[in-house]
């Protein structure tokens, strides 16, 4: 994502990118259960509505695995007239291994 950011910053856009970092959640330990995950999904969910706007590009990096989630994030795109996409990252085992530690 911050390559991401950087790449479209270079080029004159304007980029907001919405993390767990960003939002100061300790990933390991808001994922461990589904009732410590809700109150991280719905601070991400807060801070990606706060920021969306059609004049800049929003990138919200975080594992949206849940189909609902994603739907939700798409449909405030689309309220505020805006596209909106999902990119897969692709990693070998070994480096989701490295990425979990």
């Amino acid at each position: 994502a911050e390559e991401v950011a950087k790449f479209m910053r270079e080029k004159g856009s304007a980029v907001q990118v919405v993390n767990n970092e960003s939002l100061g959640i300790v990933r390991n330990s808001a994922y461990k259960d589904s009732a410590s995950e809700k109150p991280a999904r719905a601070a991400l969910k807060a801070a990606v509505e706060r920021h969306l706007s059609g004049d800049s590009l929003m990138i919200c990096d975080d594992l949206n695995y849940i189909k609902g989630f994603r739907y939700e994030l798409y449909c405030m795109a689309r309220a505020l007239g805006t596209s909106c996409t999902t990119i897969h990252c692709d990693a070998t085992v070994e480096q989701l291994c490295t990425f979990n530690q």
